[in-house]
């Protein structure tokens, strides 16, 4: 994600976006979407400024195009302020829990379709018979 002046046309985002789309793609990398955000008002002040627009890209690449791409950031006048986040941890401890949840979801279906309760005893037993 980064954020460019709020001054800063149309035209000039879409120049930053081609440029950081082209480093991602020449390094062997993916861009997966390019959102932008638009204009929107700062949590501090950032060189004398109130708000900025927001663009927010997901890409998959490599810890050296990933410098790059922050390298060019960095120098250009337009951006105000950049940040870079990691999701591969995240997404393999996401995906983790998923699989946990499904398999104990798929154990508690198989015990309620035997017709057993929480305690694991089956309607047969817990209805005591009439006489």
């Amino acid at each position: 994600m980064f954020i460019v002046t709020p001054t800063t046309v149309e035209e000039e985002i879409d120049k930053i976006n081609a440029q950081v789309e082209g480093v991602v793609t020449a390094g062997g990398g993916k861009v997966g979407k390019i959102e932008k955000m638009g204009k929107r008002r700062l949590a501090y002040l950032i060189n004398k400024l109130r708000e900025g627009s927001y663009v927010l890209f997901t890409i998959e690449a490599g810890g050296a195009v990933v410098r790059e791409v922050e390298r060019r950031l960095r120098v250009l006048d337009a951006v105000i302020k950049y940040l870079t986040v990691r999701l591969d941890e995240d997404i393999k401890r996401l995906d983790k829990i998923k699989v946990h949840r499904e398999k104990r979801a798929a154990r508690r279906g198989r015990s309620r379709a035997e017709g057993g309760d929480r305690r694991g005893h089956s309607q047969a037993e817990q209805m005591p018979e009439a006489e």
